[in-house]
């Protein structure tokens, strides 16, 4: 991940599609399972879009993000029980960063993980810092034939038992339609068993 988002942090909560996005991660994340009391880690939270609704309901949102900028904008929303880190997430950042060191009921990762350049690597990290049956939810864009960005159901599935994690679903969780064109959006869950 690089900080080329720096150059979007500005009009970020301004773009409808992405506001739209989250709307709907966080309408398919609530029917899913109840956020009171838990410790949320909010990987790529850009300028906090997801990471405002949840932080309404969890207890702790730690929000990590590679652009400064964005997390500057997230930081300005002053959001009582949200911790912000602008880093890599890594071994090193794990061991030694203690907003990492004590583990996450859930993990969530909002149209973030198609831009990581090892999905593997970092499915293998957040089995690290999940609890014991935590769990891990991403939402990315659905890969389709004329494009080989995003992800096929069996690619996250894969992903998912390769890192050791308990699949629980792939779905379509929504889509979103821009320019004349509807792309859908996976919802990917699972748990640390």
């Amino acid at each position: 991940m690089s900080n080329s988002w720096d150059e979007y942090a500005d009009g970020w909560d301004n773009n409808q599609d992405v506001v739209l996005y989250a709307q709907n991660a966080f309408k398919s994340l609530t029917q899913y399972t109840e956020l009171n009391g838990l410790r949320v880690l909010d990987f790529g939270c850009g300028t906090g879009l997801l990471t405002e609704k949840i932080a309404k309901q969890a207890a702790e949102v730690i929000a990590i993000d590679t652009s400064a900028k964005m997390i500057d904008v997230l930081n300005a929303k002053s959001l009582t029980n949200v911790k912000t880190l602008c880093c890599e997430l890594s071994e090193h950042e794990i061991k030694n960063n203690p907003l990492l060191t004590e583990g996450f009921d859930l993990i969530i990762a909002s149209s973030v993980c198609a831009f990581v350049p090892n999905y593997q690597q970092l499915l293998t990290l957040f089995k690290r810092l999940l609890k014991q049956s935590g769990t891990f939810v991403q939402w990315d864009w659905q890969r389709n034939e004329q494009d080989d960005f995003g992800f096929t159901p069996e690619m996250i599935t894969q992903g998912y038992e390769s890192a050791n994690l308990l699949v629980e679903s792939v779905t379509n969780a929504f889509s979103l339609t821009s320019n004349n064109s509807t792309m859908q959006v996976l919802m990917g869950i699972a748990k640390n068993n």
